[in-house]
């Protein structure tokens, strides 16, 4: 008796299959990705070599990160959990009046001044329209009168310009230990931020603020003036 061949199978389709299969995994998958925060960077422009800016020590509220994950706040060693009460301190001492000259100055700004500066200002930019460093400071200075014309008293105190707070970390400084950081300098920012809120808004809590609102997002734009976020690197 003569041997049966047996049936070939075909795997012309198995191609297909096996790609139809990867694109369904690629759709299906979710990726995990390492969270961080989100941070707006200034726009780099080029500095005049004639421009002075003074920095006084005071303004700058130093935090260091070594290689180890140890913190120096200030030249003096501390743990994480400290950083928020001395950047409160830092932020509010001389919010309201200068009581504190170790501690970061003020400015007082009213419309009249932010009305004169813009004027100025502008005359400099007729002469030089392409000037970012000019934009940049009529753009500042528009932000202040915004926030003078929306306050009863027409005017209030912002930390100054040169006011920073430098987070300083070496290559091997872990980045969990770095979030931990900027995260409680945040909380902090956030923090005073709201307290401005219920004084402004008739005790309103930042927290509460709705962006897809246009009257809250104007409160918004009010308190990043009054609290501003300064850290550098």
């Amino acid at each position: 008796m003569a041997r049966r061949e047996g049936e070939e199978i075909s795997a012309g389709s198995m191609a297909d299959i096996a790609f139809l299969l990867l694109i369904f995994f690629i759709v299906t998958t979710t990726m995990e990705l390492e969270a961080g925060i989100p941070q707006q960077l200034a726009m780099k422009v080029e500095i005049p070599e004639d421009l002075d800016i003074e920095v006084k020590k005071r303004d700058v509220f130093s935090i260091a990160i070594n290689a180890n994950d140890q913190l120096r706040v200030e030249d003096a060693a501390h743990e994480v959990e400290e950083i928020g009460e001395m950047v409160y301190i830092y932020f509010t001492a001389n919010m309201y009046q200068e009581t504190n000259e170790a501690e970061a100055r003020y400015v007082a700004y009213t419309i009249e001044s932010c009305k004169e500066a813009i004027k100025l200002a502008e005359q400099e930019l007729a002469e030089t329209p392409d000037d970012l460093i000019i934009q940049s400071r009529i753009l500042k200075w528009e932000k202040r009168l915004m926030v003078c014309e929306a306050l009863p008293d027409e005017g209030y105190r912002e930390i100054h310009e040169t006011a920073v707070i430098q987070i300083k970390q070496k290559a091997k400084t872990s980045y969990g230990m770095y979030i931990s950081v900027v995260n409680e300098v945040k909380k902090i920012v956030n923090k005073v931020r709201d307290e401005k809120c219920k004084e402004i808004f008739n005790g309103l809590s930042y927290y509460d603020l709705d962006m897809e609102l246009d009257e809250d997002q104007e409160k918004m734009k009010i308190l990043r003036v009054l609290v501003p976020e300064r850290t550098s690197n």
